[in-house]
């Protein structure tokens, strides 16, 4: 598979859904908590959403370990490897902890950009159709060696 193909499957398929998920637990995070400025809030909140998005990985555990076979570059094999799970506990622990930084850091993005009424209006609504609109885009590109049967088309 070239290069090229295998980034545009990474970036439906992976990245944008990804992004989209932080998106989702700032905007659900800053809708729910009262006092969402609160600092401990704030980790609390971005503790379970680095739990929630360790559980996410492991449900695209299958695409990332087909798309890794096919990649030899170095940084994007990197980059892949970011989204597996199936590592060592160090490294599990490590990932835990940059989604805690990044839910952390989503919380405080979603609130600097978002006004009250438009975290609690339509938002998640709107990101939810990014993320499904990606997805779908993702899977159709690589429907193929995504698919149980590669032969089936």
């Amino acid at each position: 598979m070239k290069k090229s193909h295998v980034l545009l499957v990474f970036t439906f398929l992976l990245l944008i859904p990804y992004l989209c998920s932080l998106t989702i637990i700032g905007i659900g995070y800053n809708a729910l908590v009262l006092h969402s400025a609160d600092l401990f809030r704030t980790s609390i909140g971005a503790f379970v959403g680095a739990l929630i998005m360790f559980a996410i990985k492991a449900t695209i555990q299958r695409p990332v370990d087909l798309l890794a076979v096919e990649v030899d570059d170095g940084i994007l094999k990197q980059l892949l490897r970011f989204f597996s799970i199936r590592r060592r506990p160090l490294l599990q622990m490590a990932n835990v902890i940059l989604d805690f930084i990044l839910c952390f850091a989503a919380t405080f993005v979603v609130r600097a950009f978002l006004t009250l009424d438009q975290i609690v209006g339509k938002s998640v609504g709107i990101v939810f159709l990014i993320m499904l609109l990606s997805t779908c885009l993702g899977a159709y590109v690589e429907y193929d060696n995504l698919s149980i049967d590669p032969k089936q088309h």
